[in-house]
């Protein structure tokens, strides 16, 4: 038989057309009930979904909703690079998405209430969380037809401020009207790449009453499948052992199956019928892991600011731990996985392509944003606005500052000040008594940069006024800065200024940058 030019492609990024792309179904998509999605839809359950980027569940979650569009009105929106915007900004990025979508499929299905609901679309407004909940409770005293259903993909790109309110007002609207059939928000997913029903805001689970899912990987079948479907257009065979190696050094990984079928057919057996076999795979993996792409690059972002229990797990299984931080956020992005109660790397592929990890201060890749947490006590609130006035140019060479002095009343930890931590590469301690003393930043604070210090991220003392941060361990070993060890509060204003120069020029040095 002769060699036929492919229709299709194997997809790499974002949503894949079976029109245009090799295409197979995930398997196994249940709760821990063992109920798949569709049944939990008819259930009116709340639930979450996890999933790792590049996973493939945008392609899921696509064709997932036809399934639906027979009993439901579902709508699909996503909350992806909406982290940054204000409450105005979000909730009206909402109204947009939501209403369209709304009205568009009450118009297909003829509904008799269309006239009544556009009437109430035009006069109300969402602006917050309660406008969100009151449009519910509105729909569901006008919409007689369908149920609708809407899936969240990107949720982890919601606001952090928001997180909360939003969250609870789903809550709220599901047990509000959980035992009652006849429901206009019917079922809610929200898809992303952290276990949402595990999130604690404020110290409370804001959505602890969902269920939970989570994407697999391919399976072997899968991979079959989906090579034979390349192979039924061109001629061109998998054998068996090529197939089972790809299965063996990707674990299903969608990515990595998907980019290793373009090598082996675009570069190691192009435009040919001759069989792909084991030893062809082994040239395609060395490829792979040798090549520079997207997929790599963010991953090599998420080790840096976690190498250290990356490393440890990299060189032999460890224990896997559920409330470890560090696992936890090396495991919803896929890096590794739990395997008879141990913690290893997803994959000998992600094995091979990271043995390069080091223990070394951690130092963002060139194209990485890279980040800085300030702590602070609200009493040298001063200095703060003096330093921030020098620390401008580090937004100029790709560096940005994160601080708030809002959040420091009260006893729980915000989400806003977590992620900061997390991310950060850098953290600058604007030393002082207050500083020293303060409740909030030894036990709700500095806990979490110790943690992060641990991987590599840099601490960065600043010596602000006198004070006793000789006996505190945390700076053990720490270089102080100004580096003569004289606190800023001592000096004129002309030498402050060189100081608080010399300063930033060190935080540019740290980062490369001179």
């Amino acid at each position: 038989m002769n060699y036929k030019p492919p229709k299709r492609r194997f997809e790499k990024s974002g949503f894949v057309d079976p029109e245009t792309a090799y295409y197979v179904p995930l398997e196994n998509v249940t709760n821990v009930d063992n109920d798949d999605m569709k049944t939990m839809v008819d259930q009116g359950r709340y639930f979450s979904i996890f999933a790792p980027r590049q996973s493939g569940k945008t392609t899921f979650f696509k064709t997932f909703s036809k399934s639906l569009e027979a009993n439901y009105i579902f709508i699909l929106m996503s909350f992806e690079n909406c982290e940054d915007y204000d409450l105005k900004k979000f909730y009206h990025h909402i109204q947009k998405k939501l209403y369209e979508q709304l009205l568009y499929q009450l118009e297909m299905i003829q509904c008799h209430q269309l006239q009544q609901v556009k009437q109430f679309l035009n006069t109300h407004q969402l602006s917050d969380s309660y406008s969100f909940y009151q449009l519910f409770e509105e729909l569901n005293k006008i919409i007689t037809q369908k149920k609708i259903v809407i899936f969240i993909d990107e949720f982890d790109g919601i606001p952090v401020h928001e997180i909360k309110n939003f969250l609870s007002t789903l809550r709220k609207l599901y047990q509000e009207y959980k035992d009652k059939n006849e429901k206009a928000l019917y079922s809610v997913g929200l898809v992303g790449i952290r276990n949402i029903t595990q999130l604690t805001v404020g110290g409370v689970s804001p959505f602890n009453i969902a269920d939970h899912v989570e994407l697999p990987s391919f399976t072997l079948d899968n991979i079959r499948d989906l090579y034979q479907q390349y192979t039924q257009e061109t001629n061109q065979p998998f054998s068996e052992g090529a197939v089972q190696k790809v299965f063996e050094q990707t674990q299903g990984q969608p990515w990595l199956v998907n980019r290793l079928g373009s090598i082996l057919t675009q570069q190691i057996k192009p435009e040919t019928t001759e069989t792909i076999h084991e030893t062809d795979v082994d040239d395609a993996i060395e490829i792979l892991i040798d090549e520079d792409n997207n997929h790599f690059s963010n991953l090599s972002e998420k080790i840096l600011l976690y190498q250290e229990t990356f490393k440890k797990i990299l060189d032999e299984p460890v224990v896997h731990l559920a409330e470890d931080k560090s696992q936890a956020f090396l495991r919803q992005y896929g890096l590794i996985k739990k395997s008879n109660r141990q913690a290893v790397v997803s994959n000998p592929i992600y094995q091979k392509r990271f043995s390069h990890v080091s223990s070394k201060q951690m130092k963002p890749l060139p194209s990485q944003k890279k980040k800085i947490f300030i702590c602070y006590s609200h009493e040298d609130k001063d200095f703060l606005d003096k330093l921030l006035v020098y620390l401008k140019i580090l937004k100029i060479n790709d560096i940005d500052y994160w601080f708030d002095e809002k959040i420091r009343t009260g006893d729980d930890w915000p989400a806003e000040i977590q992620i900061a931590i997390e991310t950060a590469h850098l953290t600058i301690c604007l030393l002082s008594n207050s500083f020293l003393s303060s409740s909030f930043i030894q036990k709700r604070e500095f806990p979490g940069i110790q943690a992060r210090q641990k991987e590599g991220m840099i601490i960065f003392p600043v010596l602000m006024k006198d004070c006793l941060w000789k006996y505190v361990p945390w700076f053990k070993n720490v270089q102080i800065y100004p580096k003569d060890g004289v606190p800023l509060e001592d000096l004129d204003e002309k030498e402050q200024e060189k100081k608080l120069m010399q300063i930033v020029q060190d935080i540019l040095e740290i980062f490369g940058i001179k």
